[in-house]
Protein backbone atom coordinates (compact mmCIF):
# COMPACT_ATOMS: atom_id res chain seq x y z
CA UNK A 1 0.00 0.00 0.00
CA UNK A 2 1.24 3.48 -0.82
CA UNK A 3 0.83 6.15 1.51
CA UNK A 4 -1.86 8.62 1.18
CA UNK A 5 -1.41 11.70 -1.43
CA UNK A 6 -2.98 14.86 -1.11
CA UNK A 7 -5.26 16.01 -4.17
CA UNK A 8 -3.02 18.40 -6.55
CA UNK A 9 -4.16 20.78 -8.22
CA UNK A 10 -7.41 20.39 -10.72
CA UNK A 11 -8.76 22.89 -13.41
CA UNK A 12 -11.05 22.44 -16.29
CA UNK A 13 -10.08 22.35 -19.76
CA UNK A 14 -12.98 25.29 -19.78
CA UNK A 15 -14.17 27.89 -18.09
CA UNK A 16 -18.14 27.02 -17.01
CA UNK A 17 -18.85 30.44 -16.29
CA UNK A 18 -21.77 31.78 -17.89
CA UNK A 19 -22.29 28.51 -19.75
CA UNK A 20 -26.24 27.86 -20.77
CA UNK A 21 -28.06 24.53 -22.55
CA UNK A 22 -26.15 22.73 -25.06
CA UNK A 23 -25.43 23.68 -28.17
CA UNK A 24 -22.98 22.78 -31.06
CA UNK A 25 -19.72 21.33 -30.59
CA UNK A 26 -17.60 23.78 -28.86
CA UNK A 27 -14.83 23.58 -26.07
CA UNK A 28 -17.74 24.26 -23.98
CA UNK A 29 -18.94 20.92 -24.19
CA UNK A 30 -16.39 19.30 -23.13
CA UNK A 31 -14.97 18.99 -19.93
CA UNK A 32 -11.65 18.20 -18.52
CA UNK A 33 -10.45 17.07 -15.03
CA UNK A 34 -6.54 17.09 -14.15
CA UNK A 35 -4.72 15.74 -11.30
CA UNK A 36 -1.18 16.09 -10.77
CA UNK A 37 -1.16 17.68 -13.86
CA UNK A 38 -2.61 14.81 -15.72
CA UNK A 39 -6.38 13.99 -17.19
CA UNK A 40 -7.77 11.93 -14.49
CA UNK A 41 -11.43 12.11 -16.15
CA UNK A 42 -13.27 13.59 -19.36
CA UNK A 43 -16.92 14.79 -19.20
CA UNK A 44 -19.17 15.59 -21.99
CA UNK A 45 -22.37 17.76 -20.88
CA UNK A 46 -23.71 18.64 -24.31
CA UNK A 47 -23.15 18.36 -27.99
CA UNK A 48 -24.25 14.83 -26.80
CA UNK A 49 -27.81 13.12 -28.18
CA UNK A 50 -28.69 12.00 -25.32
CA UNK A 51 -27.04 12.38 -22.20
CA UNK A 52 -23.99 13.71 -20.55
CA UNK A 53 -21.57 11.17 -19.34
CA UNK A 54 -17.64 10.57 -18.51
CA UNK A 55 -16.00 9.72 -22.02
CA UNK A 56 -12.70 9.05 -20.39
CA UNK A 57 -11.50 8.17 -16.47
CA UNK A 58 -7.87 7.39 -16.34
CA UNK A 59 -5.41 5.52 -13.71
CA UNK A 60 -2.88 7.90 -12.41
CA UNK A 61 -0.41 6.27 -15.14
CA UNK A 62 -2.82 7.33 -17.55
CA UNK A 63 -4.71 4.14 -19.18
CA UNK A 64 -8.47 4.71 -20.05
CA UNK A 65 -10.66 2.34 -18.53
CA UNK A 66 -14.06 3.31 -20.89
CA UNK A 67 -15.10 2.77 -23.96
CA UNK A 68 -17.86 5.29 -25.80
CA UNK A 69 -20.48 4.46 -28.34
CA UNK A 70 -18.85 1.41 -29.82
CA UNK A 71 -20.03 -0.60 -32.87
CA UNK A 72 -22.04 -2.98 -31.15
CA UNK A 73 -24.23 -0.66 -28.69
CA UNK A 74 -24.02 3.11 -29.45
CA UNK A 75 -25.52 3.99 -26.36
CA UNK A 76 -23.04 2.98 -24.11
CA UNK A 77 -20.94 5.61 -22.79
CA UNK A 78 -18.16 5.38 -20.73
CA UNK A 79 -19.81 5.88 -17.24
CA UNK A 80 -23.23 6.77 -17.87
CA UNK A 81 -26.41 7.00 -15.89
CA UNK A 82 -30.12 5.78 -16.72
CA UNK A 83 -33.33 4.17 -16.25
CA UNK A 84 -36.89 4.68 -17.21
CA UNK A 85 -39.00 7.41 -15.97
CA UNK A 86 -42.78 6.96 -16.40
CA UNK A 87 -41.81 4.18 -19.15
CA UNK A 88 -39.95 6.92 -20.90
CA UNK A 89 -36.58 4.93 -21.83
CA UNK A 90 -33.43 7.18 -20.70
CA UNK A 91 -30.54 4.13 -21.52
CA UNK A 92 -31.21 3.35 -25.15
CA UNK A 93 -30.96 6.16 -27.68
CA UNK A 94 -33.59 5.93 -30.51
CA UNK A 95 -36.33 8.62 -31.44
CA UNK A 96 -38.77 7.43 -29.26
CA UNK A 97 -36.12 7.54 -26.13
CA UNK A 98 -35.87 9.93 -23.49
CA UNK A 99 -32.75 12.84 -23.30
CA UNK A 100 -30.90 14.18 -20.23
CA UNK A 101 -30.39 17.84 -21.16
CA UNK A 102 -27.67 20.01 -19.46
CA UNK A 103 -28.91 23.46 -18.74
CA UNK A 104 -25.93 24.44 -17.26
CA UNK A 105 -23.03 23.98 -15.29
CA UNK A 106 -20.11 25.07 -12.57
CA UNK A 107 -16.55 23.97 -11.47
CA UNK A 108 -15.67 22.92 -8.32
CA UNK A 109 -12.55 22.47 -6.30
CA UNK A 110 -12.22 18.92 -7.86
CA UNK A 111 -14.68 18.17 -10.14
CA UNK A 112 -18.29 19.57 -12.03
CA UNK A 113 -21.79 20.40 -11.06
CA UNK A 114 -24.37 19.49 -13.74
CA UNK A 115 -28.03 20.38 -13.66
CA UNK A 116 -30.14 18.21 -15.64
CA UNK A 117 -33.56 18.34 -17.41
CA UNK A 118 -34.76 14.56 -18.29
CA UNK A 119 -37.09 15.32 -20.79
CA UNK A 120 -39.56 12.77 -22.80
CA UNK A 121 -40.05 13.26 -26.59
CA UNK A 122 -41.76 15.80 -27.26
CA UNK A 123 -42.76 16.67 -23.72
CA UNK A 124 -42.92 20.75 -23.00
CA UNK A 125 -41.81 19.82 -19.20
CA UNK A 126 -39.36 17.82 -17.81
CA UNK A 127 -39.98 14.57 -16.16
CA UNK A 128 -37.78 14.93 -13.61
CA UNK A 129 -34.90 17.32 -12.64
CA UNK A 130 -31.31 16.13 -11.62
CA UNK A 131 -28.05 17.84 -9.68
CA UNK A 132 -25.17 15.66 -10.89
CA UNK A 133 -21.90 16.12 -8.61
CA UNK A 134 -19.04 14.21 -10.04
CA UNK A 135 -15.60 15.05 -7.79
CA UNK A 136 -12.47 13.46 -7.27
CA UNK A 137 -11.85 12.13 -3.87
CA UNK A 138 -8.47 11.74 -1.90
CA UNK A 139 -7.30 8.38 -2.75
CA UNK A 140 -5.15 6.39 -0.13
CA UNK A 141 -3.00 4.55 -2.73
CA UNK A 142 -0.88 6.40 -5.42
CA UNK A 143 -1.80 3.66 -7.95
CA UNK A 144 -5.79 4.78 -7.98
CA UNK A 145 -7.80 7.17 -9.18
CA UNK A 146 -11.13 7.68 -6.65
CA UNK A 147 -14.42 9.34 -8.14
CA UNK A 148 -17.64 10.21 -6.33
CA UNK A 149 -20.60 10.37 -8.30
CA UNK A 150 -23.85 11.99 -6.79
CA UNK A 151 -27.20 12.15 -8.63
CA UNK A 152 -30.10 14.16 -6.75
CA UNK A 153 -33.65 13.82 -8.32
CA UNK A 154 -36.47 16.03 -7.80
CA UNK A 155 -40.05 16.03 -9.52
CA UNK A 156 -40.63 19.36 -10.99
CA UNK A 157 -42.44 21.88 -9.27
CA UNK A 158 -46.09 21.89 -9.76
CA UNK A 159 -46.05 17.69 -10.77
CA UNK A 160 -49.43 16.28 -9.84
CA UNK A 161 -48.61 12.91 -9.47
CA UNK A 162 -45.41 11.00 -8.79
CA UNK A 163 -43.18 9.51 -11.04
CA UNK A 164 -42.30 5.94 -11.29
CA UNK A 165 -38.39 4.80 -11.98
CA UNK A 166 -38.15 1.56 -13.70
CA UNK A 167 -35.62 -0.31 -15.77
CA UNK A 168 -34.10 -3.49 -17.23
CA UNK A 169 -31.70 -5.28 -14.33
CA UNK A 170 -28.84 -3.64 -15.88
CA UNK A 171 -30.23 -0.08 -15.60
CA UNK A 172 -28.56 2.29 -13.30
CA UNK A 173 -24.65 3.60 -12.81
CA UNK A 174 -23.22 1.67 -16.16
CA UNK A 175 -19.16 1.62 -17.36
CA UNK A 176 -18.41 0.20 -20.44
CA UNK A 177 -15.15 -1.31 -19.99
CA UNK A 178 -12.15 -0.24 -23.10
CA UNK A 179 -11.84 -3.13 -25.30
CA UNK A 180 -8.82 -4.42 -24.41
CA UNK A 181 -10.93 -4.97 -20.69
CA UNK A 182 -13.38 -7.55 -22.57
CA UNK A 183 -12.99 -10.53 -20.84
CA UNK A 184 -11.67 -9.87 -17.08
CA UNK A 185 -12.53 -11.17 -14.04
CA UNK A 186 -15.21 -9.91 -11.10
CA UNK A 187 -14.98 -10.06 -7.42
CA UNK A 188 -17.32 -8.74 -5.09
CA UNK A 189 -17.44 -7.83 -0.94
CA UNK A 190 -19.65 -11.27 -0.79
CA UNK A 191 -17.27 -13.84 -1.89
CA UNK A 192 -20.45 -15.05 -4.36
CA UNK A 193 -20.20 -15.93 -7.71
CA UNK A 194 -23.78 -14.07 -7.59
CA UNK A 195 -26.92 -15.20 -9.17
CA UNK A 196 -27.17 -15.89 -13.17
CA UNK A 197 -29.61 -14.18 -15.20
CA UNK A 198 -28.81 -14.61 -18.88
CA UNK A 199 -25.71 -15.85 -20.28
CA UNK A 200 -22.47 -14.45 -18.45
CA UNK A 201 -24.66 -11.46 -16.87
CA UNK A 202 -24.45 -11.75 -13.28
CA UNK A 203 -26.48 -10.02 -10.25
CA UNK A 204 -23.77 -9.52 -7.71
CA UNK A 205 -24.06 -8.35 -4.05
CA UNK A 206 -22.29 -6.96 -1.40
CA UNK A 207 -21.05 -3.39 -0.59
CA UNK A 208 -18.59 -3.50 -3.74
CA UNK A 209 -17.17 -4.71 -7.05
CA UNK A 210 -14.53 -5.15 -8.67
CA UNK A 211 -13.37 -6.29 -12.29
CA UNK A 212 -9.75 -6.81 -13.03
CA UNK A 213 -8.37 -7.05 -16.89
CA UNK A 214 -5.35 -5.64 -18.29
CA UNK A 215 -4.85 -2.60 -20.96
CA UNK A 216 -1.49 -2.66 -23.38
CA UNK A 217 -0.53 -5.91 -21.42
CA UNK A 218 -0.87 -3.99 -17.98
CA UNK A 219 -3.05 -5.05 -14.99
CA UNK A 220 -5.53 -2.57 -13.78
CA UNK A 221 -8.83 -2.79 -11.90
CA UNK A 222 -12.34 -0.97 -11.38
CA UNK A 223 -14.22 -0.94 -8.64
CA UNK A 224 -17.52 0.55 -7.74
CA UNK A 225 -19.10 1.21 -4.25
CA UNK A 226 -22.34 1.34 -3.01
CA UNK A 227 -23.49 4.31 -0.83
CA UNK A 228 -25.71 2.97 2.85
CA UNK A 229 -27.82 6.39 2.43
CA UNK A 230 -28.78 4.81 -0.80
CA UNK A 231 -32.46 4.17 -0.90
CA UNK A 232 -32.27 0.11 -1.19
CA UNK A 233 -28.68 -2.21 -1.63
CA UNK A 234 -26.80 -2.04 -4.67
CA UNK A 235 -27.08 -5.11 -6.99
CA UNK A 236 -23.80 -4.91 -8.99
CA UNK A 237 -24.42 -5.99 -12.57
CA UNK A 238 -21.83 -7.37 -14.09
CA UNK A 239 -20.73 -9.35 -17.48
CA UNK A 240 -17.08 -10.16 -18.97
CA UNK A 241 -18.02 -11.21 -22.33
CA UNK A 242 -18.83 -10.16 -25.36
CA UNK A 243 -17.79 -7.10 -23.65
CA UNK A 244 -17.21 -5.42 -20.48
CA UNK A 245 -19.80 -3.66 -18.52
CA UNK A 246 -20.63 -3.14 -14.56
CA UNK A 247 -23.31 -1.40 -13.38
CA UNK A 248 -24.32 -0.04 -10.24
CA UNK A 249 -28.46 -1.15 -9.89
CA UNK A 250 -31.44 -1.17 -7.67
CA UNK A 251 -33.32 -3.87 -8.96
CA UNK A 252 -35.88 -1.40 -10.92
CA UNK A 253 -36.92 -4.73 -13.12
CA UNK A 254 -38.59 -6.04 -9.71
CA UNK A 255 -39.19 -3.35 -7.79
CA UNK A 256 -39.77 0.50 -9.30
CA UNK A 257 -39.07 3.30 -7.35
CA UNK A 258 -42.17 6.15 -6.56
CA UNK A 259 -40.79 9.45 -6.40
CA UNK A 260 -43.48 11.92 -5.11
CA UNK A 261 -43.35 16.07 -5.43
CA UNK A 262 -41.67 17.36 -2.84
CA UNK A 263 -39.45 14.09 -2.51
CA UNK A 264 -35.63 13.98 -3.06
CA UNK A 265 -33.86 10.89 -4.51
CA UNK A 266 -30.08 10.94 -3.66
CA UNK A 267 -27.87 8.10 -5.56
CA UNK A 268 -24.05 8.37 -4.42
CA UNK A 269 -21.69 5.71 -6.01
CA UNK A 270 -17.73 5.74 -5.65
CA UNK A 271 -15.70 4.53 -8.48
CA UNK A 272 -11.63 3.69 -8.26
CA UNK A 273 -9.19 2.51 -10.97
CA UNK A 274 -5.96 1.33 -10.52
CA UNK A 275 -3.19 0.79 -12.13
CA UNK A 276 -2.04 -3.17 -11.34
CA UNK A 277 -3.82 -5.63 -9.75
CA UNK A 278 -5.64 -4.22 -6.38
CA UNK A 279 -6.56 -7.08 -3.96
CA UNK A 280 -9.95 -7.24 -1.46
CA UNK A 281 -8.12 -5.22 1.60
CA UNK A 282 -6.65 -1.95 -0.92
CA UNK A 283 -10.35 -2.16 -2.18
CA UNK A 284 -12.20 -2.44 1.04
CA UNK A 285 -9.95 0.74 1.91
CA UNK A 286 -10.30 2.66 -0.96
CA UNK A 287 -14.07 1.99 -0.18
CA UNK A 288 -13.66 3.20 3.45
CA UNK A 289 -11.75 6.31 2.31
CA UNK A 290 -14.55 7.27 -0.28
CA UNK A 291 -17.43 6.94 2.90
CA UNK A 292 -15.12 9.04 4.70
CA UNK A 293 -15.10 11.85 2.50
CA UNK A 294 -18.57 11.38 1.59
CA UNK A 295 -20.41 11.51 4.59
CA UNK A 296 -20.40 7.56 5.24
CA UNK A 297 -18.32 6.41 7.33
Amino acid sequence: MRPCLALAAIALASPLAGVGGPGGAGPQDTLTVRQRGATALVYRRAGVPFKPYVAELRTPAGANVLRDSPADHLHHHGLMFAVRADGVNFWEETPGCGTQVSQRARTLRAGLQDWLEWRAPGAAAPLLLEERRIELKRSPDARATLLAWTSAFRVPRGAAKPVEVTGAHYHGLGMRFAEAMDGGAFENASADPGEVFRGEERLMSGPWCAYRARIAGQPVTVAMFDHPSNPRTVTWFGMPRPFGYLSATLRYHQSPLALRPGQRLTLRYGVAVWDGDAKRPEIEEMRSAWLRQSGGG
